[in-house]
């Protein structure tokens, strides 16, 4: 008898975006894809209808965003999450039928589905980018309601078992994140790469991030300024041939003032950017030249800063990190930190800071944790960040630039070889493969055109209730889902109701036993309209990204 493929449904960064999220996406769904065990689908974040690279994609997709021309725009924006899924997300379940429903992305790009309606009829594995200690209380609570959490890392894995009491059901490997060794490696010459990009011979200290708040871009100027100084006082020669260069995004929106920092720090001169060409999307490497300058190859005014929607291609990439001598991961804290392993599957020595996953993954890598100057409490996150000892970096510096060529071409492929031992993307498929196969049947089915539950449309509540137990007989009572009662959103209901207040972008409202009621009431509207489309699929409204890619 022929086995039944498990269907597997990623929302995430559509797969042809070259955004981290993006790459690992598609990295795992072309090799769920070739398996052949799979029937594999996917609802692409910032991918429209008539974005061109659908195309070339194998694999069912549905696209999550829409064009300002289009009709269903102002819905899209209405709600801040809906670019992450939210307003598709339970339509397109209901067209896929998913097994499985998985997740790498940060917490508020995937929280939303931890209250589906439809959350009983497939299997939810996760994979939060824990990079801080602690994690906000109701983060525990939506990872204790996932049927499977895969830890990027080991110090992931560990932070989530202190901290849950061994509530979440932690899968026993981590699945990292991987590079293609035959994408990312050593360029036969350094010195030649260097000539042919920057116009020089030079030593070239990099850095590969998005310009966002929690990268340290200031820091590592400061850093840099203070390495230039001793370089000047004690070797000029050194000085004019040491540079810094920061392939980053710019302007960004809640980033660094890149050129103020330049000017403040004196380094204008010092420090190369990736600019692309919105024309004829080539690349060169310039100093700061403004947010927009004439492409040195079409002559046209079109050559920007990279960002997620404008990047590079991998190859243009490789041949970035092969102009470094040494990488620098400067971040508050990470998840991950993809750069690191690019970097060194290039053969280029990381220096990263000691805290988080790029505490494991540079002693993985043959690199230099940087010391921590102090920890601090981030409001927002409630998690403990660092800031890196500013002066033991340029002690790095300083150490490894005294290095021989030999030792350092030496040390180049031991680095490139332990990357590769631990970072593949064949090693990461090789975890989702087996963890995917362990999962069992989802306890309801799909093609179950039963309701097999039943609801009270009447929210008559017993008086004289406290919050909690008023909260705890609706979701039990009157929508009939104690599920629903253990998720983070209604446990926040409950918490708002025992203070009578809320904060709300900002303003401070009263919250009421009757705001209460309306969140609740919209919960089980859901569930009453998704069993419905469910159980009389003739029902339902068959929307263009629905037929996009079959």
């Amino acid at each position: 008898m022929k086995t039944k493929k498990k269907k597997v449904l990623i929302a995430n960064d559509s797969s042809f975006i070259k955004s981290g999220y993006g790459i690992y996406g598609k990295e795992l769904l072309s090799r769920l894809h070739d398996s052949g065990r799979y029937e594999v689908a996917e609802l692409g974040c910032y991918a429209h209808i008539n974005s061109q690279e659908i195309k070339n994609i194998p694999w069912k997709f549905y696209p999550n965003a829409v064009e300002s021309t289009d009709p269903r725009y102002s819905t899209y924006k209405e709600n801040n999450i809906n670019q992450f899924g939210l307003w598709r997300f339970n339509r397109t379940l209901l067209d896929f039928k998913p097994d499985i429903v998985f997740d790498i992305r940060d917490y508020w790009m995937y929280s939303y589905q931890e209250v589906s309606p439809l959350r009983k009829y497939f299997n939810w594995i996760i994979m939060p980018t824990v990079d801080s200690h602690p994690q906000k209380k109701e983060w525990l609570h939506t990872f204790a309601n996932a049927d499977m959490i895969i830890p990027y890392t080991e110090w992931a894995k560990k932070c989530l078992i202190t901290l849950s009491s061994s509530k979440i059901n932690l899968y026993d490997k981590i699945a990292n994140a991987g590079i293609n060794p035959n994408e990312f490696f050593p360029l036969p010459s350094k010195s030649a790469q260097k000539k042919k990009l920057l116009g020089q011979n030079c030593n070239v200290i990099g850095a590969v991030m998005r310009n966002q708040k929690r990268k340290l871009i200031a820091e590592l100027l400061l850093s840099f300024r203070k390495y230039l100084d001793y370089l000047k006082i004690n070797n000029t020669k050194e000085y004019e041939k040491t540079f810094l260069y920061l392939h980053t995004s710019y302007p960004e929106d809640g980033g660094w003032d890149l050129p103020g920092l330049l000017s403040e720090y004196g380094v204008m001169d010092k420090v190369y950017f990736t600019y692309i060409c919105r024309n004829c999307k080539k690349f060169h490497c310039s100093k700061f030249q403004g947010a927009i300058k004439i492409c040195p190859s079409c002559k046209e005014y079109t050559s920007s800063f990279c960002n997620v929607s404008h990047g590079i291609e991998t190859e243009q990439l490789n041949q970035i990190y092969n102009l470094f001598d040494l990488f620098v991961q400067y971040a508050i804290c990470e998840g991950f930190g993809m750069p690191q392993i690019e970097a060194a599957a290039c053969g280029v020595k990381v220096a990263a800071v000691d805290y988080s996953a790029m505490s494991e993954i540079v002693r993985n890598i043959e690199g230099i944790p940087i010391k921590i100057s102090k920890k601090f409490r981030e409001m927002e996150t409630n998690a403990d960040r660092v800031y890196p000892d500013n002066d033991h970096l340029v002690e790095i510096l300083k150490s490894f630039f005294n290095k021989s060529k030999l030792e350092i071409e030496q040390e180049s492929k031991l680095i490139r070889e332990k990357c590769i031992s631990y970072y593949t993307w064949d090693n990461v498929y090789a975890v989702w493969d087996e963890c995917f196969q362990s999962m069992e049947n989802p306890k309801l089915s799909w093609d179950n055109n039963i309701i097999s539950e039943t609801y009270h449309e009447n929210m008559n509540v017993p008086p004289n209730l406290n919050p909690r137990d008023f909260v705890k007989y609706i979701c039990y009572k009157i929508i009939n889902d104690p599920y629903l009662f253990s998720t983070a959103p209604i446990q926040k209901l409950v918490k708002n109701l025992h203070d009578k207040i809320v904060c709300d972008h900002g303003i401070v409202k009263t919250f009421s036993h009757s705001d209460a009621v309306k969140i609740l009431e919209g919960h089980l509207n859901n569930k009453i309209i998704s069993e419905k489309l469910r159980t009389n699929p003739q029902l339902l409204k068959n929307e263009d990204y629905l037929q996009c890619r079959q």
